[in-house]
């Protein structure tokens, strides 16, 4: 059998090493991966992430664990995921409430979502709607603010959590419109929702993946939704800026993390997983059915999105004072 020449040594040493480097990444996972999700099962934020897991489950042959971990407007959640082993076995999904909000109106904040939280990929967003029940008097956003107006705390307004986006959302939007109503905050939308169909709560602001289902069965009246532009799930609807606020826009986006630190041959690994299902039209139209928008956004972008949105909000959270309660 004839020696290998120099040049095919080459080739089988160059393959080895990218044998090598796919194999480092081809392993993972090789064991369930945990995701934790920073609010309760049954939310907008649940469902966006059981239904990437899911996906993500199905692609890698090996399950993608939900764990809810809810309280203190995601922090809680996000704090856990922050602080747990870099190793790509526990996954956050991120929020605007755990990742851009929350070091704006926390006094003592338990991580830094800049420093202790790497941003993997952007995967979906959605609006947030305004809601009041569907027997209630406010058919226009006009007519409840100007309500609101002449009869200052007389209305309640309910959140999924204090400190989460519908609640700055809401804060932001009263500051615009200088009306004064009470914040009810929750343990997520699953808990507030109820609440407001038996007219407990007057009004909310509701990310539109958990708020949809029940406006769709006539229990809820949708006045408004916060997006850029009507969304095509309710296309009577008009937008906030449409109804007498100009500029007004705020979407909820969603994301995963990894803790600091993580390597980045996985981080890679998930990136590219999250873009492949994200191409997936059978997932895309689940997630639209619920109203949020199927969208990868790689690491680079997706990071400064969320820089983007963590300044928004610091400077939200300066003009109305909110803070966690």
């Amino acid at each position: 059998m004839p020696l290998p020449t120099r040049r095919q040594l080459l080739q089988i040493a160059a393959a080895a090493a990218l044998g090598t480097n796919a194999g480092a990444q081809a392993i993972y996972p090789n064991k369930p991966v945990r995701l934790v999700i920073p609010f309760p099962a049954g939310g907008a934020t649940d469902y966006a992430g059981r239904s990437i897991g899911e996906a993500l489950s199905s692609l890698w042959a090996q399950p993608v664990v939900p764990d809810n971990r809810a309280g203190a407007g995601s922090t809680l959640g996000t704090q856990l995921g922050a602080k747990s082993p870099p190793d790509g076995y526990t996954l956050v999904l991120g929020i605007p409430a755990g990742v851009s909000i929350a070091p704006h109106i926390y006094p003592k904040l338990g991580y830094d979502p800049l420093t202790d939280l790497l941003p993997i990929a952007g995967f979906a967003s959605s609006p947030l709607v305004v809601v009041v029940p569907a027997d209630s008097p406010f058919r226009t956003l006009a007519a409840l603010v100007d309500h609101a107006r002449a009869h200052p705390n007389a209305l309640a307004y309910a959140s999924n959590g204090s400190g989460s986006l519908p609640h700055l959302t809401t804060e932001w939007f009263l500051s615009q419109a200088k009306a004064r109503l009470v914040h009810v905050p929750y343990r997520g939308s699953a808990l507030a929702l109820p609440d407001l169909v038996a007219g407990r709560t007057q009004v909310m602001v509701d990310i539109i993946v958990s708020a949809l289902p029940l406006v769709e069965a006539g229990k809820l009246r949708a006045l408004a939704v916060t997006g850029p532009q009507r969304s095509s799930l309710l296309p009577d609807v008009p937008t906030v800026a449409q109804s007498g606020y100009p500029g007004f826009a705020v979407d909820q986006w969603y994301g995963l993390f990894a803790p600091a630190q993580t390597p980045t041959s996985i981080i890679a690994r998930i990136d590219a997983g999250v873009k492949a299902v994200s191409q997936d039209s059978r997932l895309r139209a689940l997630m639209w059915q619920r109203g949020a928008d199927l969208q990868y956004s790689p690491a680079p972008v997706f990071a400064a999105a969320v820089k983007k949105d963590w300044q928004r909000w610091q400077q939200v959270a300066r003009q109305t004072g909110a803070r966690a309660e």
